[in-house]
């Protein structure tokens, strides 16, 4: 029986999904279809690109030690904030990162593919503010089931869903795309199961990363707003029934923030390390 993989979101956490498909590939089992949120967004297009899951685990690696290279904060924005709040203006700042220089290293590694050419059903979802609707980046609009609140597009460039799926409020600016302000996928649907059956892939491996993490003493504003997501997230997903074959939540380890990107590499090796060991059960509910 083949499958396909939901990838859920949860910042640095989020690399644990490399180390899942790093122990399924040593496996021999293959997804034939990927779904993914937020991170879990980002590994989906990784993985639908062709990125092997060696190439990933070194992206990862380089992530974890100059990650903090790609970030491009919006200084004039930034600056603008108190001014614009003491004056009365409307503040001008919409995130204090603009998310460009992760989009341009995204198209890089991902050959500027188009979403409509990836040889695998990808679903990558996000959240269109303007509308309030999910928008369900796919690579085909063949054989999709309808879902309420959902627009299913497959006009973006690859790289471009999966800096829409990846814009946490606050700490990025929202993608603008075709009249669209999009922001985090894990606003509406931080795993989404719901998605990848709808896009007609009945039996889904499930990957679970968003359990709560420990807040950094010495916390911060965009780690203010990423925990808040991520409480919020949580009780999303006990809220809903999404109907996956089996539900993988990898051991890993306590996180202190989603942005602190040098427990990355931990991360990995603890999604790897479940994932071994639940083959059994994953090779039964699969009958492979």
């Amino acid at each position: 029986m083949s499958f396909g993989i939901a990838l859920a979101g949860g910042g640095i956490r989020g690399a644990a999904h490399v180390g899942v498909l790093r122990a399924l590939e040593e496996a021999g089992l293959r997804p034939r279809a990927v779904a993914g949120t937020s991170a879990g967004g980002i590994i989906a297009g990784f993985f639908s690109a062709g990125v092997s899951p060696g190439e990933l685990s070194e992206i990862v690696l380089r992530m974890g030690k100059s990650g903090a290279a790609l970030a491009d904060p919006d200084v004039k924005g930034i600056l603008s904030i108190v001014p614009d709040l003491l004056a009365h203006r409307p503040c001008s700042c919409t995130g204090l990162l603009k998310g460009n220089r992760m989009e341009r290293y995204f198209s890089e590694k991902t050959g500027g593919a188009a979403m409509r050419d990836l040889p695998m059903r990808t679903v990558i979802p996000a959240v269109d503010l303007e509308t309030s609707l999910t928008v369900a980046f796919t690579n085909s609009l063949f054989g999709l089931s309808p879902v309420a609140k959902v627009k299913w597009t497959t006009q973006a460039r690859l790289s471009e869903a999966m800096r829409a799926t990846s814009a946490l409020p606050v700490a990025f600016q929202p993608k603008r795309l075709d009249g669209m302000c999009l922001v985090d996928g894990g606003v509406a649907d931080v795993l989404p199961v719901d998605l990848l059956l709808a896009a007609g892939e009945p039996n889904v491996l499930a990957v679970d990363v968003s359990e709560d993490y420990r807040m950094p003493r010495r916390y911060n504003m965009m780690e203010v707003a990423s925990h808040s997501l991520a409480i919020m997230q949580t009780r999303l997903r006990q809220c809903l029934t999404h109907g996956e074959t089996l539900l993988l939540t990898p051991d890993l380890p306590e996180t202190n923030g989603v942005l602190n990107l040098s427990q990355m590499a931990e991360c990995m090796e603890a999604g790897y390390r479940s994932t071994k060991r639940e083959l059994p059960l994953i090779r039964k509910a699969f009958a492979l």
